[in-house]
């Protein structure tokens, strides 16, 4: 469940890179000796919900993240100690497509038998490598920051739940699509590689995380964070997302990108905890925002960094002052955040009826790691070379939305809770996070694109369908939590 903007430079901004400024010369990652984020730099999306008000950091709490794997190279973005590796495990199986006779544009499968396999994530996406990052933080440098004006040093940002450990679980993988000659249809992929899991795979992943909470982990509090969804749900997912709260995991999933059509399941499943997806209506802009006074970017385009504050800890993830080349504000929400600084993306999917929509939380352009297309391919965040910018290495971090993005940040917020009260039910975390949100009533706000030709504000609107109980509050959450 992703959107993607890639950033796209034009070939004048190329050339000027020599005279922005020259590569940052590092001695391999910098970072390879801590072991948390927390005293990493502050984002909009963490500070819209106040993730900066809180004391606790996610500590003796796992968070299996049921997803595409993470990158082979996951040891450059994320601390030592936070992946539990040793714990991951991937599912497959095996796909057989085939023509349908009766329809040429109709492939028909056969599902081979299900099997265990590595946690290291597939070539086609690196979605999991991203969602993990909104947990537990992320080591940054960006050579497209640089090429536009941006020279920062490498940094640390922090994430919602710094401390929590992370238990990789591949759920997605990779197919190869067969070519359709007879299927004239251009909305019909064909020939190309996609990525998705079964729901037989999906279902496994969970009945894993549940033996692990009744076997070793059983002294322990554990999560279950899936920015996955379809169109149903299947009785192998619900008798293992059953079993799973029976054993006293908490289960959290993406409300589904589809708009009005509704959400997709597991979210959809009234147990499971749902999250629908917002935005802030200063991104892209690079001075505070004001819905009586609208002001474009001084540039006609964007502000790229609008996504990161000169917030930080005195650790050994914070480098100093960003400011400049950052601008004052940047990533700031006002605090407290109110209603006017958000808006429900317009992909969220709606609550129908049946259907059970949680909380909202940011799921518009979440910045983290994540390879650009044709797929992941590895040059070091913490590389000299300019491989991401010249050469064919399409680069470590991207700008990406959906609610697969909302979800770990609801995720990550259940860690911090389940640190202060490891007693925590998956019933009792759904009530305080609902009665704890921040209202978002039905309305409209006009939103900066600068994706258009021209790029221009958009008028995004949404009703009570899209909201749920209200955008997730981190520090009331923790302050309801007992």
């Amino acid at each position: 469940m992703k959107r993607i903007r890639a950033s796209a430079l034009a070939a004048a901004a190329l050339a000027a890179v020599a005279l922005v400024a020259a590569p940052v010369s590092l001695a391999g990652n910098p970072f390879s000796s801590t072991t948390s984020t927390a005293n990493g730099y502050h984002t909009w999306d963490t500070d819209m919900i106040n993730v900066e008000n809180v004391g606790q950091d996610g500590s003796d709490v796992y968070v299996a993240v049921l997803d595409t794997g993470l990158v082979s190279n996951y040891g450059d973005y994320f601390p030592k100690g936070r992946i539990a590796s040793s714990l991951g495990i991937g599912f497959h199986q095996s796909v057989k497509f085939s023509s349908d006779p009766s329809d040429p544009c109709r492939l028909d499968t056969e599902v081979g038998a299900l099997q265990t396999g590595s946690f290291i994530g597939s070539t086609s996406s690196s979605h999991g490598t991203h969602t993990t990052s909104t947990i537990i933080g992320f080591n940054y440098r960006s050579n497209t920051d640089l090429a536009q004006g941006f020279s920062l040093p490498a940094i640390q940002v922090r994430g919602v739940a710094p401390l929590a450990t992370v238990i990789p679980v591949k759920v997605l993988d990779d197919y190869q699509l067969p070519k359709m000659p007879k299927c004239t249809d251009p909305t019909v992929p064909q020939g190309q590689t996609i990525n998705f899991g079964t729901d037989e795979m999906v279902a496994a992943g969970i009945n894993y995380v549940a033996d692990l909470k009744e076997h070793q982990l059983s002294a322990s509090p554990v999560v279950i964070s899936m920015s996955l969804g379809g169109s149903e749900l299947t009785q192998g997912e619900q008798d293992a997302i059953d079993r799973a709260i029976s054993d006293g995991v908490i289960v959290v999933a993406s409300a589904g990108n589809e708009g009005a059509a509704g959400m997709g399941f597991p979210g959809a499943y009234a147990p499971v905890i749902s999250a629908g997806s917002v935005g802030w209506t200063d991104e892209w802009l690079d001075h505070p925002g004001d819905q009586n006074t609208l002001t474009a970017p001084a540039n006609g385009s964007r502000y790229r960094m609008f996504w990161l504050q000169n917030t930080y800890g005195n650790g050994l993830g914070s480098t100093g002052t960003l400011e400049p080349p950052l601008f004052s504000n940047s990533g700031n929400v006002p605090d407290p955040t109110v209603a006017d600084d958000v808006y429900v993306s317009d992909f969220s999917s709606r609550q129908l009826a049946g259907q059970d929509l949680d909380v909202l939380a940011p799921g518009s352009w979440v910045r983290g790691p994540f390879g650009g297309d044709p797929g992941y391919n590895h040059l070091p965040f913490w590389s000299s070379g300019l491989g991401d910018l010249f050469g064919n290495n399409s680069g470590n971090f991207f700008y990406v939305g959906g609610t697969s993005m909302s979800a770990p940040h609801v995720s990550g917020t259940v860690a911090l809770m389940l640190q202060k009260d490891p007693s925590l039910t998956a019933a009792q975390a759904e009530t305080i996070l609902e009665g704890s949100a921040l209202p978002i009533p039905a309305g409209s706000a006009m939103v900066w694109n600068p994706f258009l030709a021209t790029p221009a504000f958009e008028n995004i609107t949404w009703g009570a369908d899209a909201t749920g109980s209200g955008l997730l509050q981190t520090d009331a959450a923790l302050a309801a939590t007992p």
